[in-house]
């Protein structure tokens, strides 16, 4: 366990920041009023997001190699970062839906609604398990081209 500590502390962090966000979004009316363009809002949570990958990829440098890090060993704990953050994911979308915003759902549907889209399909799209499933993907999607990138930028030991 100690070995994936500092993984463990950022995708805590990374969580932490996400539910953050989500009452930020709700106080600025992205899941009420201008819920139409939560969306396009949510996309700029990808900058502190990539942040924490940064740092936690240094700090794995720093604490656990001594200062020296190949791409590899840089990009396996980006990766383990993923899986943990997509671990917590079921219990931060459940936190955001449920007691953060438990109407933005069905103010999204309705939008979708009034936009022209079919109501049954919506039902099935705007969903605590469909949300769940998606938030596991995206983490993980994300997470692994965030730790390919940052990887270069930080390796400093060759192989």
């Amino acid at each position: 366990m100690k070995k994936f500590e500092i993984e463990l502390k950022w995708a805590s962090v990374f969580t932490a920041i996400s539910i953050a966000w989500v009452y930020f979004e709700k106080y600025l009316g992205y899941h009420s009023t201008n819920v139409s363009s939560q969306a396009v809002f949510s996309f700029w949570l990808m900058i502190p997001q990539a942040l924490i990958y940064v740092v936690a990829i240094r700090q794995k440098r720093e604490k656990y190699y001594g200062g020296e890090i190949t791409w590899q060993k840089a990009f396996i704990s980006g990766v383990v970062l993923s899986a943990v953050i997509a671990g917590l994911s079921p219990a931060a979308i459940y936190i955001m839906l449920e007691i953060v915003s438990p109407d933005f759902l069905s103010n999204i549907v309705e939008v979708r609604a009034e936009q022209g889209m079919p109501r049954e399909g919506l039902s099935q799209i705007y969903n605590l398990n469909t949300m769940v499933i998606n938030a596991i993907f995206n983490n993980l999607a994300t997470g692994v081209f965030f730790s390919a990138v940052i990887a270069l930028f930080l390796k400093n030991k060759k192989v």
